[in-house]
């Protein structure tokens, strides 16, 4: 058996045995076609693997590629050398190191902004639906994929809950506030569709024509400064969330992180003043405590 035919069965049982999304089986395969090349030839013997794998790291940090898309493809094959070391193909766990990174803060949206956001007056089925959409994603810091999948039954508004299906099919609860409680009962009652954001016909809308709305509401508003995408909607809810001394790993659940690793990058984006904001709000000498 070869080295592409190892991967291959990996593929398979990711699949059908953890039921991996299609993007995680495709971001597996764009990340081995990083490595294919120093495969080349190797015998699946643990130092030929390692010095492969090795040479294949090497090879692309000397290349025009960034240490963070690096990074991802080193994340998927440390996956599949955990997997080939599990099934006993290879005698010892090799495991790749990550390159440095560097240490960028996340863009968020202002306040200004996000009032702008929230205060625009939509008009037509498709404002509606943006707006919504809009109030969700900050209210929950869901995924926009995570958004446009979200069903009339997965919403409690009795009990302000959400039920959330993530990435490798994992469902979680996510609450929402009183407020967005108010804009989703408002927007539910302007269809009759099973999807929540449905297009005209109740299908499930496009990523890409949401996206080319969103875009063009963010020239309306005159929002610059920021992308103006829907994973900025998800960065702003979690500093925000944390700004206002929220706890890391409750944040890590509501996102849907695997690993509460994942979620500490939005520490980077905490300035000194919001961790005196929440200090002096937490400290024991506070007699408002």
């Amino acid at each position: 058996m070869t080295i592409l035919e190892l991967f291959d069965q990996f593929k398979t049982e990711r699949r059908y045995l953890q039921n991996v999304s299609p993007k995680t089986l495709e971001w597996y395969t764009y990340s081995f076609r990083a490595f294919r090349a120093d495969f080349e030839g190797v015998a699946i013997a643990t130092q030929s693997v390692k010095e492969a794998v090795k040479r294949g790291v090497v090879n692309l940090a000397s290349s025009t590629l960034q240490p963070s898309s690096i990074n991802d493809y080193v994340r998927a094959m440390n996956a599949f050398l955990r997997w080939c070391h599990a099934e006993g193909h290879l005698s010892e766990l090799i495991k790749l190191g990550y390159l440095k990174e560097e240490r960028k803060v996340i863009q968020t949206f202002s306040p200004q902004q996000i009032k702008a956001l929230l205060s625009w007056k939509p008009r037509t089925f498709s404002d509606y639906r943006l707006h919504a959409l809009v109030a969700t994603l900050l209210d929950c810091g869901l995924r926009i994929q995570e958004a446009l999948e979200l069903r009339r039954e997965q919403v409690d508004l009795e009990n302000l809950l959400v039920k959330v299906k993530g990435k490798g099919e994992k469902h979680r609860i996510v609450p929402i506030s009183f407020e967005l409680r108010r804009v989703l009962y408002r927007w539910l009652g302007k269809h009759k569709f099973g999807l929540v954001f449905p297009t005209l016909q109740g299908r499930e809308q496009n990523q890409r024509n949401m996206l080319r709305d969103l875009k063009d509401l963010g020239r309306r508003l005159s929002i610059t400064g920021v992308r103006v995408s829907f994973h900025t909607f998800r960065h702003t809810f979690a500093v925000s969330y944390l700004r206002a001394g929220g706890n890391l790993f409750y944040l890590s659940r509501i996102l849907g992180h695997s690993s509460v690793t994942t979620t500490e990058k939005y520490l980077q984006s905490l300035g000194v003043e919001d961790l005196q904001a929440v200090h002096d709000r937490l400290s024991l000498l506070n007699p408002a405590r």
